[in-house]
């Protein structure tokens, strides 16, 4: 288990681990944990073709800020040339055009991202059982609720199949999950991160924020996408 973004880059750099080696790990606890329903859908090509160019970057030490992240993004969160529902039969086959700000932000950092998370539908729920995908189960109890609306992004991080997610708030949908799975929910002040490419549940309350395991690793991950 890798515990924070610095432990992960430390071994990196000084050549204790390679990016596919933590692709491969992630992956495989994806795997293990698919019984929780976590992920809608996982980009396991795309994460071990953006590990090999990753480390061929590291080498020459042009890495960027987030080098070494492995992240999760709540399924209403708009990627380029991936699919988008937001929890939804309503959506099934659409395609973004473009990618969200912070999308762009964390590809920019050289953040991974590993796939998009199960999430009630159109973000309106807080339990995460209102998806057309099924419900989602706690890591930390298979039989309770992971919280919502963005319990898949609470339940991947909590289960070490990456380790940060973006989730939504509107109501709590990024706090009271990260509270329910024992793991730091952070909801920005409104309009500190952007919400361009964000499937709207409330305009006017909606906020991207961050899931993780630590308190340095949200402000890391903020830093870049703010």
């Amino acid at each position: 288990m890798y515990q924070s973004l610095k432990d992960i880059q430390q071994k990196l750099i000084r050549n204790q681990v390679t990016v596919s080696e933590i692709a491969h790990y992630y992956l495989t606890q994806i795997k293990r944990n698919k019984h929780l329903n976590a992920f809608i859908e996982v980009f396991e090509e795309e994460i071990i073709e953006s590990s090999e160019k990753l480390e061929a970057k590291i080498k020459t030490g042009k890495q960027g800020k987030l080098f070494g992240l492995f992240i999760a993004i709540k399924d209403n969160i708009c990627y380029k040339d991936h699919s988008c529902t937001a929890g939804s039969n309503i959506l099934k086959g659409f395609v973004s055009a473009y990618n969200a700000t912070a999308v762009e932000r964390l590809l920019k950092a050289d953040a991974i991202i590993v796939g998009r998370t199960n999430c009630d539908e159109f973000g309106m729920g807080g339990s995460n059982e209102n998806s057309a995908y099924g419900p989602v189960s706690n890591p930390l109890d298979n039989t309770k609720v992971p919280g919502g609306s963005s319990g898949g992004s609470a339940a991947a991080v909590a289960s070490d199949c990456c380790l940060a997610a973006l989730g939504t708030d509107t109501g709590g949908s990024v706090r009271q999950p990260a509270a329910f799975c024992g793991l730091i929910g952070l909801k920005p002040t409104y309009g500190r991160i952007s919400r361009y490419g964000l499937i709207a549940y409330g305009s006017s309350l909606d906020h991207i924020g961050i899931i993780s395991g630590n308190i340095a690793d949200a402000a890391k991950i903020l830093e870049v996408i703010a």
